[in-house]
């Protein structure tokens, strides 16, 4: 099978299997129970207890305009694979026949978060994403500088969670902080083991130019370091990159796109301070 082929069929099972798996616990759990764990997700929640309107059109509506808007940024291929999984998940949240697993509020954050976490992980190992919060806090980012994307994302989610307080009863927007918790564990299990970091050393014949496209489109910082192949004695650049989960799988791209017998080591860091990640 060619390689690009199998690749694509690859993407395809992890992203199909991931909204199906996410979809079942909006379905099994989380919306039955009204436990609001942040995401326009949770906005299409509140909506529809207000107005009516379904949550995988509120999913959509909200979504639409943002991939219309970052579209060119983060790739045609990429857009269009994530904008399909958009629909797709907005689509089986308000059609997949499946009834409430449980009442009890805290099982159904506790399951509600783990089962969406490991279906948002597997759409992000297809190279795909549902949009949501990341999407609209990447886009803040890059209006307002000094707000930084974990920010930005902490900012939307807390305000949806503190809103289902008003919209449902206190007790949902503790639960809600829960199930957000705990899905947010679970994709980083799926993507990356227990660390949120990776760092990347890139030896390549064309070092320059995957810094350059790294460093304008993901706005991330590298560092070349000199080297020397043993073998060839021929000097070479080391590029050294420190990305986030989300950032993984787009990296890749960028590097064999260029170079498709680049070398490439990754790392788990399991704590990364400074720029774009935490602070002291």
């Amino acid at each position: 099978m060619n390689p690009t082929l199998r690749s694509e069929l690859k993407n395809s099972l992890f992203i199909v299997a991931g909204l199906l798996i996410a979809a079942a616990a909006y379905k099994l759990y989380l919306i039955p129970n009204q436990v609001v764990a942040g995401g326009f997700t949770g906005i299409g929640q509140l909506m529809n207890h207000v107005t009516g309107i379904s949550v995988g059109t509120v999913n959509i509506l909200l979504n639409a305009p943002l991939f219309m808007v970052s579209l060119k940024r983060i790739g045609i291929k990429f857009g269009v694979r994530s904008l399909i999984a958009m629909f797709g998940l907005s689509i089986l949240i308000d059609h997949l026949p499946l009834p409430a697993a449980t009442d009890d509020m805290l099982l159904a954050a506790v399951y509600g978060g783990a089962i969406s976490g490991i279906g948002f992980g597997l759409v992000l190992r297809g190279s795909a994403t549902t949009g949501g919060t990341d999407m609209l806090a990447s886009l803040l980012h890059r209006l307002i500088p000094v707000l930084r994307v974990s920010y930005g994302i902490f900012l939307v989610d807390g305000l949806v969670i503190i809103a289902s307080a008003f919209t449902f009863e206190p007790q949902a927007a503790m639960y809600g902080l829960i199930s957000t918790f705990i899905c947010n564990v679970l994709v980083d299990l799926v993507l990356e083991g227990p660390n949120s970091a990776h760092s990347y050393f890139i030896i390549s014949d064309h070092s320059e130019e995957i810094a350059e496209r790294i460093m304008k489109e993901m706005d991330r910082g590298v560092t070349a370091l000199n080297a020397v192949g043993m073998y060839s004695h021929a000097e070479k650049q080391v590029l050294l990159c420190v990305v986030n989960r989300f950032e993984s799988m787009r990296l890749r791209r960028i590097i064999f796109a260029i170079d498709p017998k680049a070398f490439v080591i990754a790392n788990k860091a399991h704590d990364v301070l400074g720029e774009g990640f935490k602070h002291m």
